[in-house]
């Protein structure tokens, strides 16, 4: 199974390799050329520089395409196994508006969503794909696309009702919405590692008790201080940017078992989600 696509894979790599060399070349070889020949020089060197650009990105897609044919197979395969009545759907993701209305991203200039899996376990619906969001930032002389968030994004049922919003995010990474308040609690290792954004304080202890708060601070150590929370009309939302694509064959990077144990981590992920954070207790409806 795994050789046969990374010999494919391997063939569209070598073409990307001779793609960026050409470019380079190009790239190097401009000045010289120029500076003898000219106005002349820029057009000799920039027919192979663009050349060499499209044609390793032209192989590229040919790579991804190999990927969406694996993930397709493989990633719906292993999923099902977790969860018997889970759909996958690698072209389908978040819309950016369903993203933002969980108060923890804010809408960007770039948005891209894949890989989306619909599901259940004990009785709670859930919804996760991957989300990446870039912002495209101009000083007038020069365009830069800097990534803002590339990760997992998950939204959950959760059964325990509560009236206001409430974040709990990373302290160094987050912008305030407008009409949240900021709340400590009684914890100083809590207030330290995360911080809470609520619209009511009194609704935000109804929801963090110190059982739950230490959960949280689990997920927030496990995920290396790379998640953000946010519960919102009985919904959870938990987002982590940790600048992975989670189910994509990588140009470079050979395919083998460790691939396919990468799918069943991030299904027992959202497994542990549900039980680890009582997501199926109906105690408080």
């Amino acid at each position: 199974m795994f050789d046969k696509i990374n010999n494919e894979k391997a063939y569209y790599e070598k073409r990307m390799i001779l793609g960026f060399v050409v470019t380079f070349l190009a790239f190097v070889l401009y000045i010289p050329i120029a500076m003898t020949l000219g106005p002349i020089g820029f057009f000799i060197t920039a027919v192979p520089f663009l050349g060499g650009a499209l044609y390793a990105g032209r192989n590229s897609k040919k790579i991804k395409e190999i990927s969406n044919g694996f993930k397709q197979k493989y990633v719906a395969e292993e999923l099902v196994k977790v969860f018997p009545n889970s759909v996958y759907k690698p072209h389908d993701g978040f819309k950016e508006k369903e993203v933002a209305y969980s108060n923890l991203l804010h809408e960007q200039d770039r948005y891209y969503s894949e890989d989306m899996i619909l599901g259940d376990f004990d009785g709670v619906n859930f919804r996760c794909s991957d989300v990446k969001q870039q912002d495209v930032r101009s000083s007038g002389k020069s365009t830069t696309v800097v990534t803002v968030f590339q990760g997992r994004f998950y939204e959950f049922d959760f059964h325990k009702p509560f009236k206001y919003d409430l974040l709990v995010v990373q302290p160094m990474n987050f912008r305030p919405f407008s009409g949240f308040i900021k709340v400590k609690t009684e914890s100083i290792d809590f207030n330290t590692e995360l911080k809470i954004y609520a619209r009511d304080e009194q609704e935000a202890f109804y929801i963090l008790t110190p059982d739950f708060m230490e959960k949280l601070r689990y997920l927030d150590n496990k995920y290396s201080n790379k998640i953000i929370f946010s519960f919102k009309d009985n919904k959870l939302f938990i987002a982590i940017d940790n600048r992975k694509d989670y189910f994509d064959i990588r140009p470079f990077k050979p395919v083998d078992q460790s691939l396919i144990s990468s799918y069943k981590e991030e299904f027992e992920d959202i497994k542990n989600f549900i039980v680890l954070l009582n997501l199926n207790s109906t105690l408080f409806k």
